[in-house]
């Protein structure tokens, strides 16, 4: 193949190099679906792709090649990456909520309280935020879609899907309910909404009444609030979509308890022309995402480290190389949509050595794959 192409971060004005990006992917996914790799690609489409190009948060890079004739140049797609940052917390692409499950995990939360009764008032408190901002969202949601209650909603998607975390009913309520969140209760509130997220009425229903538990006033209070909650609307969705982790971690997961959207990148695509490919180009503009991504974040002092994030099917190798390439080299095995698992790739880099993280990847971009546009050093 030529090597003779250029990196570029695409924008809202770009709508013919985004029209190839989704032809690509369709192309790719057939070019997979060929080779017997079912289920390994899932398309992003048109409207998403210009989302992302359009958003201050996210970022898409291509490779491009010069094509020349009739009189007239274009630039022919070979390679594309989608690199995604700052999303609404729980939804679809919010990786770092499968660090935020499990015992261990509320064990975590526990140990933050020096006082027992401090920490059940915050649980408490925070499920009563849940089910105000479940409420909210099922007002708008109810009043965009043509069902007159959650429940016949929820069983249409459980009938076609599964209720899969790609599920429109699934994806809405999380995204309402965390807007919700913020703008009522602030960063305080979302950090509570993610420490108790999973947490269900029965759950707590069950912690409040544990015979060594010594509640003060208010607690008490809320004792006939969980026994009616216990079987209602949002119990129902938190049921259906509970998290499965298939494996126990071979890592010490609290490193990343921290991670949430606005500190996390996620390597969220990433492909190249199976006809047309060149030796390290999806590592290099997915470094090119990446770069960009760090630099911003830690021009903000306040910034102490970043974590980079990737899901991929357990069987596709390719995705699988590039993620341990940059890093991302501890995994979760989950169930993260119906009846297909993924792997869960993430590393965490600290602020005092980002700039040498960046740097050693340039050398190995360019001693590898001869990537060095900026010549650094003598490959």
């Amino acid at each position: 193949m030529n090597n003779d192409y250029a990196v570029k971060e695409v924008t809202g004005k770009d709508t013919s190099i985004i029209k190839q990006i989704a032809c690509l992917e369709d192309k790719v996914l057939k070019h997979m679906e060929n080779n017997g790799k079912k289920g390994q690609l899932f398309t992003t489409g048109y409207d998403d792709i210009l989302e992302y190009a359009e958003s201050d948060e996210n970022t898409v890079m291509v490779a491009v090649q010069n094509e020349e004739g009739n009189g007239y140049s274009n630039e022919k797609v070979i390679a594309a990456a989608y690199i995604t940052q700052g999303q609404t917390p729980f939804t679809y692409n919010d990786i770092t909520k499968y660090f935020k499950a499990g015992e261990d995990y509320k064990e975590y939360v526990r140990e933050q309280y020096k006082d027992d009764n401090e920490y059940k008032k915050d649980l408490m408190e925070t499920y009563k935020m849940k089910i105000e901002a479940f409420n909210h969202a099922k007002r708008i949601i109810l009043g965009e879609v043509n069902f007159e209650n959650i429940e016949d909603y929820l069983n249409k998607e459980i009938s076609e899907n599964g209720f899969h975390e790609k599920s429109e009913l699934r994806d809405k309520l999380n995204q309402y309910m965390s807007m919700y969140i913020m703008e009522n209760y602030g960063d305080e509130g979302i950090k509570k909404y993610e420490q108790f997220y999973w947490t269900s009425a029965e759950e707590i229903f069950t912690e409040f009444n544990k015979e060594s538990t010594n509640l003060k006033e208010p607690l008490k209070d809320y004792e006939n609030f969980l026994g009616i909650q216990k079987n209602q609307e949002y119990e129902m969705i938190l049921k259906k979509g509970q998290l499965q982790i298939h494996e126990e971690p071979e890592f010490d997961e609290k490193k990343y308890y921290s991670a949430n959207t606005g500190n996390s990148i996620e390597l969220d695509t990433y492909i190249t022309d199976p006809e047309n490919r060149s030796a390290g180009l999806a590592r290099i503009i997915v470094y090119e995402g990446i770069k960009k991504h760090m630099d911003k974040f830690f021009s903000d002092p306040s910034n102490e480290a970043i974590f980079l994030c990737s899901t991929l099917h357990r069987d596709n190798l390719s995705s699988k190389y590039v993620s341990e390439f940059f890093g991302l080299t501890d995994s979760l095995f989950v169930n993260r949509r119906q009846g297909r698992d993924r792997e869960v790739h993430i590393c965490n880099i600290p602020r005092e050595n980002f700039e040498d993280y960046l740097s050693n990847m340039e050398k190995k971009l360019a001693v590898l794959y001869g990537y060095n546009p900026n010549r650094k050093g003598n490959p």
